[in-house]
């Protein structure tokens, strides 16, 4: 995909189903795990529906999707605005650098700054280096560690 091309973003659609669902196995597969299909189909209806706070956003280029977000708005406790967390983001590796992640953080973005949300924030593997090299441009690193308590 030239990077001159244009990338359109909009809401999930009924018929995205497919061209999600090879892109949440990729997704997957890079971050080398593997979800069983009903935790899957959940979080499609999820983010289809939308289910209250959740925000799901296909990027097409050349009529076809090639990347998506799925995000979370919620309350905080440092501010009454809510937050947005964006929990995954992804674009098919042969349309990697022509603007489709960018311009999925920028809608959001959007997004948030029309409805008066505090912040936008998101994570993503120390050696996830292509990302970050995009994020870096976005936002702004914090020095925190991250904690998992799997429960």
């Amino acid at each position: 995909m030239n990077a001159q091309k244009i990338i359109r973003i909009r809401p999930f659609a009924a018929a995205d189903r497919g061209a999600w669902g090879e892109m949440w196995a990729g997704y997957l597969a890079f971050y080398e795990t593997a979800l069983p299909p009903e935790t899957t189909d959940d979080t499609w209806a999820r983010f289809l529906a939308p289910a209250p706070g959740h925000i799901g956003l296909i990027a097409e280029g050349e009529g076809r999707p090639v990347g998506f977000a799925h995000a979370l708005l919620h309350p905080g406790t440092w501010s009454p605005k809510p937050v947005c967390y964006l929990e995954d983001l992804f674009v098919r590796e042969e349309a990697r650098g022509a603007g489709a992640g960018r311009a999925l953080i920028e809608a959001l973005a959007e997004k948030g700054r029309a409805e008066g949300w505090l912040r936008l924030y998101w994570q993503t593997d120390i050696g996830n280096t292509t990302a970050r090299a995009l994020y870096d441009k976005l936002g702004k690193p914090r020095n925190w560690v991250r904690y998992d308590l799997d429960l």
